[in-house]
């Protein structure tokens, strides 16, 4: 198939477009938007524009009104949509002929939203999910078409969660593009058990040591993958009367690093930066 992708990410676009290839498909370009761009942290309109080249173009929708005709002229069987900030409007969702889906990291209808990564790993999850589904009108509501999960508890870093999520993806975007280009309309969501995974509020930005040591390590790496609001950036900590951003917490000292004492014993700061 030829197949569209709509995307803030560049390393997204990068990463799906090579496993499409891997399985035969060709993807013929990206639709992207300097809108909502805070939400991703730092990537830019050119890391994307970058990605341009023969056979695989990029076009900048600049509102909603003008994701359709911009998709309309990639002329794609079908869209992937891979971390967008935008609700993609209705007369968007019929110019693939085999329509538009979407990836979202979690098991739906839990964690519908924007910030799912974000808050599973904030209530302590020990496994992220994946699942891939029809777009339709609202947020993460159409029909399933592969769902997966794979086991986060052990990671330390937002790179190793990143790069397990994008192996469980990789792993489920062959189911779903057979049923795509069969023409399987996919399952309903569950009634049941629906969540949203709004952004998380100001407070929880500020590290409390008074706190449990698996509470604060689930905030650092939390806010390390979290969807944010424009001016977002915790987690900020007093360490010897400096206000420091907190990177990354370990629970000894094998890297060296501050000695902090929370409530039910150490961590240490790793890595830091000023805040």
């Amino acid at each position: 198939m030829r197949v569209a992708l709509i995307s803030r990410v560049a390393r997204a676009v990068t990463g799906v477009s090579s496993v499409l290839r891997g399985l035969g498909h060709e993807p013929v370009g990206v639709l992207t938007t300097g809108l909502g761009g805070d939400r991703y942290g730092a990537d830019t309109l050119g890391a994307i524009a970058e990605q341009a080249s023969a056979g695989f173009d990029v076009v900048v929708a600049g509102s909603p009104s003008r994701i359709a005709p911009l998709l309309a002229t990639l002329d794609a069987d079908v869209a992937i949509s891979a971390a967008f900030p935008l609700l993609v409007p209705a007369d968007a969702l019929s110019v693939p002929r085999l329509g538009i889906v979407n990836t979202h990291p979690s098991l739906l209808p839990r964690y519908r939203g924007p910030n799912p990564i974000g808050w599973t790993v904030r209530n302590g999850d020990r496994e992220v999910g994946y699942s891939i589904h029809r777009m339709d009108l609202d947020f993460d509501t159409g029909r399933l078409l592969a769902q997966g999960t794979t086991p986060i508890h052990d990671a330390e870093r937002p790179e190793d969660l990143f790069a397990r999520m994008f192996a469980l993806l990789s792993s489920l975007l062959p189911e779903a593009l057979a049923r795509v280009e069969a023409g399987d309309p996919g399952d309903p969501q569950p009634a049941e058990g629906a969540s949203y995974a709004g952004f998380f509020e100001p407070e929880y930005a500020e590290i409390d040591w008074a706190r449990r040591r698996a509470e604060i390590r689930c905030q650092v790496l939390a806010w390390g993958v979290a969807a944010l609001r424009p001016g977002q950036h915790g987690p900020v900590a007093t360490v010897d009367g400096r206000h420091v951003r907190v990177l990354r917490v370990r629970d000894d000292d094998s890297e060296g690093g501050t000695r902090m004492q929370c409530a039910d014993g150490p961590l240490w700061l790793v890595a830091t930066e000023p805040a």
